[in-house]
């Protein structure tokens, strides 16, 4: 039977981000041009410096961040949190190698989507649709992804099934995203990013508590699960996973489409700096204390794996249930779900960018054009 308690803040966060969303669009229909595509896709070039680093942020950090991060760090020890502090360097690539360039040439050339970008560079429909298709179907199974971890993690905090929770995720999550728009999603990835790190503030807080604080927890460490202060953590991560996650979790997350889209948004130069600076930072603690919650956590969850279900994705749902209260553990998972709608939302607006305005309303175009031309013969 499910825990009321528990739902509660969850579902009153879930609803003002609804609210949010109407009040962004009621609040913009003022500011609105002639362009629909470009107001509903990318907010008219209006993002400001704090808002497009929380943005930033909160599309790149996922239930990852939060569930299968932590879960490995429990498993693995302070090699993962090594291997994943890299993703600090993401918001300034995406921002500061690729953004400002990027944004240079949509501007220039009128494009709303990358997808514009790479038909106007390769003038070739065909490259575009597929890139358009491909980027829906690694989309859907990205989301798909994402609302089984919030899902599970809501099953396992609140007690309210699994079925429930994707059901409350998915109808809000593309409810507000309908509504919003991009300049909606962006405002409530802001409220996203901040909720996220509240919600690592009390759980890192009270798992130091149940653990009888941090001295004791590593002192637990360091006597029973010394190969967790290695590095390498005796072959559990060599050099060459190292490698490859740096590259796939740093320097390979630059062209992802729905960060790309942020890169064109921004309202000027200088909100493009300020977001830098602020993203780095946000995203930089976010992971390191992620990533250090899953570490600690050894010192509460102490026995092997088999006895947490055997998948590393239950350490952080049990965490929560084993230091804290109903209330503050319905308080806490909000971080987790945060990460996930913002993340969905993101991918739900560039995937309906995708086959609206770069299918859809260019064969539009075509036939239009071809129709005028017809007359005209």
């Amino acid at each position: 039977m499910g825990n009321w308690v528990n739902l509660l803040p969850v579902f009153c966060f879930l609803m003002f981000m609804l609210g949010v969303s109407f009040y962004i669009q009621y609040a913009s229909r003022k500011e609105r041009s002639t362009n629909f595509a470009r107001d509903y896709f990318i907010g008219g070039y209006s993002l400001g410096g704090f808002v497009l680093a929380m943005t930033t942020v909160a599309t790149y950090s996922s239930v990852s961040t939060f569930v299968g991060g932590p879960g490995m760090a429990w498993l693995v020890g302070y090699g993962w949190l090594y291997m994943a502090i890299v993703q600090v360097v993401v918001v300034f690539l995406v921002l500061g190698v690729f953004g400002k360039k990027i944004s240079m040439i949509s501007r220039k050339i009128n494009a709303i989507t990358v997808i514009d970008v790479i038909r106007n560079r390769y003038q070739s429909d065909f490259l575009a649709n597929m890139s358009a298709l491909f980027i829906v179907l690694f989309f859907c199974g990205t989301m798909v992804a994402q609302f089984v971890g919030a899902a599970k993690l809501f099953e396992a905090v609140t007690g309210f099934s699994y079925l429930t929770g994707l059901t409350l995720f998915g109808l809000i999550v593309v409810f507000y995203t309908t509504v919003g728009g991009f300049k909606g999603v962006a405002v409530t990835d802001a409220i996203c990013a901040i909720a996220m790190l509240v919600g690592l503030g009390i759980l890192f807080t009270s798992m130091l508590n149940a653990g009888g604080g941090y001295d004791n927890i590593m002192e637990y460490i360091s006597t029973n699960h010394h190969d967790m202060l290695e590095p390498l953590s005796q072959g559990k991560m060599p050099v060459s996973l190292y490698i490859s996650q740096w590259l796939l979790v740093g320097i390979c997350t630059l062209a992802l489409p729905q960060s790309v889209v942020r890169g064109i948004s921004f309202k000027d130069t200088k909100a493009l700096h300020k977001a830098m600076l602020i993203g780095t930072i946000t995203i930089g603690a976010m992971t390191l204390v992620a990533t250090w919650i899953g570490v600690l956590s050894k010192g509460i969850l102490m026995e092997d794996l088999a006895a947490y279900g055997n998948s590393v994705d239950n350490i952080t749902p049990l965490t929560i249930v084993k230091t804290m209260g109903p209330l503050w553990a319905g308080i806490t998972i909000i971080g987790p779900i945060a990460a996930t709608v913002s993340t969905v939302s993101s991918l739900l607006l560039s995937s309906s960018s995708s086959i609206i305005k770069d299918v859809y309303m260019r064969e539009m175009e075509k036939r239009n054009v071809e129709v005028s031309n017809d007359k005209i013969t």
